[in-house]
């Protein structure tokens, strides 16, 4: 999201732009309705991935985390850097009103992995995943509605898998709060998510073509899971934050008990510092 952001900035200033001040690229911006806002960070982090049978469920620790903010009318892409179970990132604002509002939202809800396992490299076929076929991200699209509650932001999520293959829908529910603490920034958020049973099915399902000496049929039905994420930031400096969070969750047994799977909890713990745009 990173690349996508700076692609769009750099096309609408470029284009519009090639002779005219950043305070006029920027102020031109703001008029013609784009706004944004970004934050890069590096970060350590340590990360454990539902444990796929026999394949590597932790990621470097080194690694790049952004807060993105793009706006451009009613259209939106916002990421969150410790936001690593919530919803989706892309939407349009459908109606809005001053304590709720409705949007139609795209995004995905599942880890994509493969029998090398989750992450993307060159490394060899793992043994006991030897065969499956891939588990390719959904491409889930729905509404969102949100409320305002207290001091909380609640918002329900209702999408399908309308691009993707699992032919399966999600529930995701999620409530967000921000605190203040002196200089400190606390973010807090916690929600859970609904499977139907096509899109369980289809990331931790086996096949009888999938089939080998570690991995034998078997379809699940509908699943849930749970989560919790918090995250502080704290001014070190002109532009720049430390950084420090945590983020849990937690699946059901339909998840667990699928031979793909040794555990069904994730964990992300980071802390770094990054450089507010």
């Amino acid at each position: 999201m990173i690349k996508l952001l700076s692609a769009v900035l750099l096309f609408l200033t470029q284009q519009a732009f090639a002779d005219e001040s950043v305070v006029d690229q920027e102020d031109w911006l703001e008029d013609n309705g784009l706004k944004w806002q970004l934050s890069v960070g590096a970060f350590y982090a340590d990360m454990a991935l539902p444990k796929l049978i026999g394949a590597d469920n932790s990621p470097a620790h080194l690694t790049l985390l952004a807060d993105i903010k793009l706006q451009y009318k009613n259209f939106y892409l916002i990421s969150y850097s410790g936001d690593f179970f919530g919803g989706s990132d892309v939407g349009y604002q459908f109606i809005q009103e001053e304590e709720w509002g409705l949007d139609i939202i795209y995004g995905s809800y599942q880890l994509a992995f493969t029998e090398t396992g989750y992450f993307d490299t060159n490394d060899p076929v793992i043994k006991e995943l030897e065969g499956i076929r891939d588990r390719d991200p959904d491409q889930s699209l729905g509404i969102a509605y949100y409320r305002s509650v207290g001091e909380y932001l609640a918002v329900a999520e209702l999408v399908y898998d309308v691009f993707g293959d699992t032919n399966g829908w999600v529930f995701h529910l999620e409530a967000t709060r921000n605190f203040e603490l002196r200089n400190w920034d606390l973010w807090l958020n916690f929600g859970a998510n609904y499977y139907s049973s096509n899109f369980n099915n289809y990331f931790y399902g086996v096949t009888e073509q999938e089939r080998n000496d570690y991995l034998t049929p078997y379809k699940p039905g509908s699943g849930a899971s749970a989560f919790v994420q918090a995250q502080l930031n704290y001014p070190i400096a002109e532009d720049w934050e430390f950084s420090a969070g945590m983020s849990f969750l937690v699946g059901s047994s339909e998840a667990k008990d699928s031979p793909l799977l040794e555990s069904n909890y994730a964990r992300v713990l980071f802390t770094g510092v990054k450089y507010v745009f």
